[in-house]
């Protein structure tokens, strides 16, 4: 059990990322983009390397012109919303995190795109916790468990399949988003 007294806030709070709705790409190098300038050291390469890997973003990065070290222009204007948000995971789990927050990280994605991210999540389930904000019930279909709020207050909790059968509004929201 873990006794919030004893609980370095500082310690802690380096331990979540945070993912938005709109990654942040800046005009510099991949491999600074992931890492937020880090010295290119052995250690700080193998990292950025497992990053960018688990964020299945690693063959994009290989087919450019310069990999790791090309420059990618203003905003990411060259690459795709798929692959800015795959950018901004990569930069989370570089940190070495425990915990990955993810606001509404899919919702500008297409449906296509949006299937791809929701692979990669899955992927990483099990390695962190991952706590997905989300309209879209595409993005939570997998999730263990399942926050349901209503007017800010907590009205259901459980996995996907116990909501559809415990919680009228929940059925409501799959049926209005035609999802089986």
């Amino acid at each position: 059990e873990l006794d919030s007294q004893r609980l370095n806030l500082s310690t802690f709070q380096k331990r979540i990322g945070y993912i938005t709705q709109e990654p942040v790409i800046f005009t510099d190098t991949v491999f600074n983009n992931v890492t937020f300038w880090s010295e290119p050291t052995p250690e700080n390469v193998t990292r950025f390397e497992k990053a960018i890997s688990e964020a299945a973003i690693s063959d994009y990065i290989n087919t450019l012109p310069e990999g790791k070290e090309t420059e990618l222009g203003n905003e990411g204007v060259n690459m795709s919303g798929g692959q800015k948000q795959r950018i901004s995971i990569a930069r989370e789990l570089y940190k070495e995190i425990d915990i990955l927050i993810m606001d509404e990280a899919t919702s500008a994605l297409d449906s296509e795109t949006e299937q791809s991210i929701q692979e990669n999540i899955d992927n990483l389930k099990g390695n962190y916790t991952i706590i997905l904000v989300a309209h879209r019930l595409s993005t939570v279909k997998n999730a263990d468990k399942i926050v349901l709020l209503d007017k800010g207050e907590i009205s259901h909790f459980g996995a996907f399949h116990e909501l559809k059968e415990r919680s009228e509004t929940f059925r409501r929201m799959v049926a209005l988003q035609e999802f089986n």
